[in-house]
């Protein structure tokens, strides 16, 4: 792992094991306009606490409401588009949201655009060692501003791609701040992005073209990283 936290993990209050991840997924039984083809998944990022441990959002005289539901860190967001279904990927990404249609234009061909199912440009077959499956998008990552640094963000997602990649062939993501704090500062948006970016390199992304990264989920890389970030947690 090449990146660096800038906060050390020693001064979080609390042990990386009480992270919890809860993922939710809300579909029609019977599918309707592109339901079918693209999926989007919720994931939120709390800390939770022992029954016998002291909570910093109420006094030992308060009966605690988050031991259940947890302190919010921060959230996720990741779109599934699969393969083999009726609809034009495409179409479906664009119906979807402006970035996730960039993330899908950007991997395929623009040729088959408006035929069903993904159709992967020669760009990402050379960079992606199977080439077969659905594609996992992440959309967005927000950490609350309070814990940011510490690189919940980066452990965060490379657990939530593990869980959510099975039958994907690749993982993208477009690294971008998530605050719309910069208003007209484009240098400091940059600089801001180029530091998310190695925060998602040391996940297992690469560069691949236009602002878009990828992670092949064929390749061992990921598994390393997360234990990496796993093992700097449990520090």
């Amino acid at each position: 792992m090449t990146y660096t936290p800038r906060r050390p993990v020693s001064e979080l209050p609390f042990s990386g094991s009480d992270i919890m991840l809860r993922y939710n997924l809300e579909h029609p039984a019977v599918p309707f306009d592109f339901e079918e083809t693209l999926e989007t998944w919720s994931v939120g990022i709390s800390r939770y606490h022992g029954e016998d441990e002291s909570c910093p959002n109420c006094s030992q005289e308060q009966e605690c409401d988050f031991y259940e539901s947890g302190t919010p860190i921060g959230s996720m967001s990741f779109v599934r588009i699969r393969d083999y279904t009726s609809d034009p990927a495409w179409e479906a990404a664009d119906s979807h949201s402006r970035d996730i249609e960039k993330v899908v234009a950007m991997c395929t061909d623009s040729a088959y655009s408006m035929t069903p199912g993904l159709h992967w440009s020669k760009d990402f077959e050379e960079v992606i060692e199977m080439s077969v499956g659905d594609l996992l998008i992440m959309d967005r990552v927000h950490i609350n501003p309070e814990w940011r640094g510490f690189g919940i963000g980066a452990l965060a997602a490379a657990e939530a791609i593990r869980r959510l990649s099975s039958g994907c062939c690749a993982v993208a993501c477009e690294p971008a701040p998530t605050d719309r704090e910069f208003g007209d500062d484009e240098t400091a948006f940059t600089k801001a992005q180029t530091k998310i970016a190695k925060v998602w390199e040391s996940v297992g992304f690469e560069p691949f073209k236009n602002g878009i990264y990828l992670l092949d989920c064929a390749m061992q890389h990921l598994q390393d990283c997360r234990r990496t970030w796993q093992n700097h947690f449990a520090r």
